[in-house]
C-alpha cells in the first residue's frame, strides 16, 4: 500500500548577476529586468522594474529589501547586511501586491544612501516571496508519495556603482585532478578590491613541447568583493602521462572595471 505524506518545501531562485535576461518563474511570473545596475557617485538613484504573471490564477506576493553573496562554491547565499550592503537603503513600492491573471504592473524603487557613499561598489536585492504555494506530487520509488507545497523565491539584485572603485584580485591554486573517468582544471579566484569581479577567459593545457594540447573557455565566473571563488572545468582531451603546464587567463567582463589576471602552473600526470 502506498503512503502518502504531506510536506512543505521553499525552494529559493535565486536570480543572481549572471543573467542579463527576463526572469520566468516557471512560466508564471516574469520580471523585467532581470537585475538592475544603478550609478551611486551623486548619491541616491532610482529605478524601477515590470512583474507581468502570465499564469492562469491570481499570485500575491510580498517583497522585502535583502542581502546575498556568492559563495566560494557559487551558490547564492542571503547574509546579514554589511559595509557592502544598499539593501538597508532600497525603498520600494508595493510592498504586497495581487496580480490577477494576464497583468502586469510595475514596482519603483529608491537607493537612498544613509551618510557619504564610499568609494566601493555596494549591492542588495528586492525578495519576492508567494503568500501561496503550489501543490507538487512525487514519488519516491518505494511507494510513497510526497505531496508538497512548493514556495519559489525570486530575488532581483540591485548593484550600485561608485567612480573611482578600485577592482583587482589574483588566481590561486592551479591544479590538475583526476575523478574516476575524468580530467578536471581547478583554480581559485581571491577577490581583494573593492566591487565585485565578474571574470571570463581561458585556460591552456600545454604539453612538455609547449604545444596546447586543449583551450577551456572560462565564462560568468563571480567573485564577490574579499570573497574567493572556486573554478571548475573538465579537460575533455585525454591526457597522456608526462608534465603539463596549465596556463589561466581572465578578464573583466564590466566595461567600468580594466581587471585581466594571468597565472600559470605546472603539473604531472
Amino acid at each position: 500500500m502506498k503512503k502518502a505524506f504531506g510536506l512543505f518545501l521553499l525552494v529559493g531562485i535565486f536570480i543572481s548577476v549572471l543573467l542579463y535576461a527576463n526572469i520566468n518563474c516557471e512560466a508564471i511570473l516574469v520580471i523585467e529586468p532581470a537585475l538592475v545596475k544603478t550609478e551611486l557617485t551623486q548619491g541616491r538613484a532610482t529605478g524601477a522594474f515590470v512583474i507581468k504573471n502570465t499564469g492562469d490564477e491570481e499570485e500575491r506576493y510580498r517583497a522585502k529589501a535583502v542581502h546575498f553573496v556568492v559563495t566560494k562554491e557559487g551558490a547564492l547565499k542571503e547574509v546579514p547586511l554589511d559595509e557592502y550592503s544598499l539593501a538597508g537603503w532600497i525603498k520600494f513600492n508595493p510592498k504586497e501586491f495581487v496580480l490577477p491573471p494576464k497583468t502586469s504592473r510595475m514596482v519603483r524603487f529608491s537607493v537612498i544612501p544613509q551618510g557619504k557613499v564610499a568609494t566601493r561598489e555596494y549591492w542588495g536585492a528586492i525578495e519576492f516571496m508567494p503568500l501561496k504555494g503550489s501543490n507538487v506530487k512525487a514519488e519516491d520509488g518505494k511507494g510513497h508519495i510526497f505531496n508538497l507545497q512548493v514556495l519559489s523565491v525570486i530575488l532581483v539584485p540591485i548593484y550600485g556603482f561608485v567612480d573611482g572603485t578600485l577592482y583587482s584580485g589574483r588566481i590561486d591554486d592551479i591544479s590538475i585532478k583526476k575523478l574516476k573517468d575524468k580530467t578536471y582544471l581547478y583554480c581559485g579566484v581571491t577577490n581583494t578590491g573593492d566591487g565585485i569581479l565578474r571574470l571570463k577567459g581561458s585556460c591552456q593545457i600545454l604539453d612538455s613541447s609547449g604545444t596546447v594540447v586543449e583551450e577551456i573557455g572560462l565564462k560568468h565566473i563571480i567573485a564577490f568583493t574579499k570573497k574567493e571563488r572556486l573554478v571548475k572545468s573538465e579537460i575533455k582531451t585525454p591526457l597522456k602521462p608526462g608534465t603539463y603546464r596549465a596556463r589561466v587567463n581572465l578578464a573583466s567582463q564590466d566595461s567600468h572595471s580594466k581587471v585581466t589576471l594571468v597565472e600559470e602552473a605546472n603539473f604531472y600526470l
